[in-house]
């Protein structure tokens, strides 16, 4: 992690948020198997395909009780891809497998 960054523990609401770059990544399905998380190419349902946006962000809990909100220990579980601003913070980050990968 570079200098003048805070851990992800340490981020208020706000700075949270503004890590985001609007990938919609995080909102693909996702296997795990033997331990090693795999993406999908199934997006969520409530994931607008046009804008990289979820249709109801504010209300996710409550429509989709499966989203996987991000939080720190979410984030550590190696659940997104080793470029998102998140995973970056997290030293010797284990991404996810992307892709068709054999």
């Amino acid at each position: 992690m570079g200098k003048n960054r805070k851990p992800l523990e340490m981020l208020d609401a706000a700075e949270w948020e503004s890590l985001c770059e609007r990938c919609a990544r995080c909102c693909y399905e996702k296997l795990d198997f033997n331990g090693r998380i795999y993406y999908t190419r199934k997006p969520c349902d409530q994931l607008d395909l046009k804008t990289g946006l979820c249709k109801v962000y504010e209300q996710r809990d409550r429509v989709r009780p499966d989203c996987q909100r991000l939080a720190p220990e979410t984030v550590a579980a190696g659940i997104l891809p080793g470029d998102c601003p998140y995973a970056k913070r997290i030293k010797n980050y284990k991404a996810p497998m992307l892709g068709d990968h054999k």
